[in-house]
């Protein structure tokens, strides 16, 4: 009896397939918010580039967790909507994966981005070779001769 009187008070034709295409829409808009994080912290690493990246932090962060306040209270209302009206799993899991990789890549920077600091060990740690890479590489390929004439102790305290 509550679902029909429900039907009869919210079952607005245009929102059968709730949340519909936007639950595409919303992880097609964080796979492309990870790509431009990603490409957008290498150029700026590569083009030393870090300081004017940190200046957009606060901005960044407001951003990032609007949206992703956003996708948490859209994929609330869908499953608020699909109980009332009826499941559709596959929108569930479209908004539920949007949601997560969004929190992941906002949980992967905040709050540990504090200072241009805290951004520069975040991006080394990310684009840094791991060590069983590095000794790979070590291991086929012989340093400099140019490093074998070297006289300066780059440790010492001159």
């Amino acid at each position: 009896m509550a679902a029909a009187m429900l039907h009869s008070l919210f079952h607005p034709r245009a929102m059968d397939d709730f949340p519909g295409p936007f639950a595409r829409l919303a992880r097609e808009v964080t796979e492309e918010l990870r790509r431009d994080w990603e490409r957008t912290c290498r150029e700026a690493a590569e083009n030393r580039r870090l300081e004017e990246l940190h200046a957009t932090r606060d901005d960044y962060h407001a951003l990032l967790k609007g949206h992703l306040r956003l996708l948490e209270e859209y994929l609330s209302l869908t499953e608020i909507h699909q109980r009332a009206f009826g499941p559709n799993p596959v929108w569930i899991s479209e908004m539920s994966r949007a949601v997560e990789e969004l929190k992941q890549l906002y949980d992967e920077l905040f709050p540990r981005w504090q200072s241009s600091h805290d951004l520069a060990q975040i991006l080394t740690e990310k684009f840094s070779l791991p060590a069983e890479k590095l000794r790979e590489l070590a291991g086929t390929h012989s340093p400099p001769t140019s490093w074998f004439e070297e006289t300066d102790d780059p440790f010492s305290a001159k």
